[in-house]
Formats: C-alpha cells, structure tokens, sequence
C-alpha cells in the first residue's frame, strides 16, 4: 500500500519552472483489471503544455502533466501485465500509475536500453519511419532535408534517408547539435541556421531541390523552405508537427503556389501505424543493435528536475530526447 505518490501538476500556463508544482497526492488505489506501475523513465514533450496541443487535450491549472513513459509493474489484477513486468504507458509525469492496459504495451526485448523506448525505438522513430518509407515513397538516390535534425524524430528520419541509399541534410540550430549530426548521426551535411544563411546554403547543398523535407519545426523555417523554391518538382513535405497544416495553407502562407504545383503534403502521426508497430520495431531494433542509427538523450535525474527540463525543452534548450530518470 503506497501512501502518496509524487506529481508534477501544472498550476499556470508554463513560461518558467515555478509554473509546474511538484505534489504530493494521495497513493493511488488499485482496481480490478488494472496494474499499478512505478515509473523508471518519463519522456518530456513540450507540445503538451500548449493550449491547442493536438495529440492531447489542453491541459488546464490543476491537471497532471501529460507524459509517456516506462515503468515496472508492482502490484496487478491485470491478465496480461504482471508483477515485474516492463510496459511503456501513458502515465503523466509521476511517479505511480495505474492503468487499465488501454494505453499500455509491454517493453519489447529489443528495447534497449528501455528509454529508446521512448525515443528512437518508440513514437518519434515510428514518426520518422513511417513518414518517410510509407507516406512520402523514399526512394534510393533521393535528397531528403531535415529539420531539427538533432532531436529523436529528425535523426531517425536521416538515418533510414542514408540507410535507404537517399541522401540527407540536417538542420539544427547550434554548431554543436549540427557537429552530432554529420559526425554521430552521419548525414551528409548540416545547417547551423543560428549561424548561416539557410537558403544559400541549400542552393549550394541541393542545387536541383529537395525531394522529401521532413519537418519537424513548422513556422518560419518551413515558409523559407517553401519560399525559396527548395523543393524539387514531384516533392513532399511530411509534417512531424503539433499544428500540422495543409498543403494550401503552407504554400499560400509563402506566397509561392504556382510553381510548386506538383509538390504533396502529408502529416504523420505515430498513432496512426499502432497496428504496424512490429514492422517498425523489427528493422529499428535491428539497425540500433549493429550500431547503425545513434540516440542523443538529454537526462536529469528526479522528478523533481521535470519542470525545469520542460521548460529548456519548450525553449529549445535540450539537445536530444529530453527524459527524467525517476
């Protein structure tokens, strides 16, 4: 029986870590069908603090902030998650959870170490295989340009882009994220946009256009991509983002409708390939285990550092996967 249980709730929109509280709540109580989890890693996504967050509903002051993470399962009348069990869940940044199994799976054996399971072998890698393999038709040879190219998402998509035979540029905002990219991640080449002209630079990198860009960023950078005419005749953009938009309202918003008539977008969401998880998995895990896709993790340790963490994450501040290690 556990007495209380630790949260971190929000009692403002966030703009600084005094935003987000740490609690105490009472221990959580056990139900038939259901498990109780302790929570080992937890995965912070700034997405879910904004009000038109759209893979959850708006968080509001007093509510627990969302999160996946994984945990072990430590008490059970569940038929599929016993005693011992590592599940990654829904779980919201705390440290006990209990589910009834609907918005749980049990840790795959491939998935180590477990956090990956939140990152590279989990949904921002699920984003960035199927955007690329399944909604844009990556094909050998082709040019595919990355934004944040750093973060879980954007590494996984330019690595399949040069394991696929395509070849791939990153974009990343430090000289040292972008140094990850080309010496770790091993893409082709990188833009520090903090520090170079991005479009100069593609017309150099790609001088007869971009065929896949899989954004990650959306706003203005995705408007220079558009604008600057960088995308190839016959090319896709695939949207890895919260306020993904459509193809009108990207290309009406730069200005530049006619001659990027040809070009398609589409918007990815993990969610949508849950059934397709295993296919994933089998070539992720087996890329990760031979050392050809690398992780960059950004890690603080206690629950309590969750606050702080997810405000640099929201301020683009982390560099890789931001995590907490309960």
């Amino acid at each position: 029986m556990f007495t209380h249980n630790l949260q971190i709730r929000i009692r403002r929109p966030p703009s600084r870590p005094s935003d987000l509280e740490l609690i105490e709540a009472p221990g959580p109580t056990l139900t038939n069908g259901a498990f109780l989890a302790r929570t080992l890693w937890l995965a912070l996504d700034p997405f879910v603090c904004a009000p038109d967050a759209a893979a959850h509903d708006a968080v509001k002051p007093g509510d627990l902030v969302p999160a996946h993470g994984v945990g072990e399962v430590i008490e059970s009348r569940h038929e599929v998650f016993g005693v011992g069990s590592l599940v990654v869940l829904e779980c919201g940044l705390q440290q006990l959870c209990v589910s009834d199994g609907r918005h749980a799976r049990l840790l795959h054996p491939g998935q180590t170490p477990a956090s990956s399971a939140l990152g590279v072998l989990g949904a921002p890698g699920m984003a960035a295989y199927f955007g690329l393999l399944d909604l844009a038709r990556l094909r050998p040879g082709e040019t595919v340009l990355v934004s944040a190219a750093e973060d879980a998402a954007g590494a996984m998509a330019g690595q399949i882009a040069m394991l696929k035979g395509a070849r791939a540029i990153g974009i990343a905002s430090t000289r040292e994220r972008c140094d990850w990219v080309t010496r770790h991640a091993r893409l082709s080449a990188c833009i520090n946009q903090a520090a170079e002209n991005v479009s100069e630079r593609l017309k150099a990198l790609a001088p007869r256009g971009v065929d896949i860009y899989f954004d990650n960023t959306g706003g203005d950078l995705l408007d220079s991509i558009v604008a600057g005419e960088h995308l190839a005749a016959g090319g896709r953009i695939v949207q890895n983002t919260v306020r993904a938009e459509d193809r009108e309202a990207i290309l009406a918003r730069s200005g530049h409708l006619p001659g990027n008539a040809t070009v398609r977008v589409l918007r990815v969401r993990a969610r949508d390939y849950e059934h397709r998880r295993e296919e994933f998995l089998r070539d992720a895990i087996a890329w990760h285990g031979a050392g050809r896709i690398a992780a960059k993790e950004h890690v603080v340790e206690g629950l309590a550092n969750a606050p702080a963490h997810l405000l640099l994450a929201m301020q683009d501040g982390n560099f890789g996967r931001p995590l907490v290690r309960v």
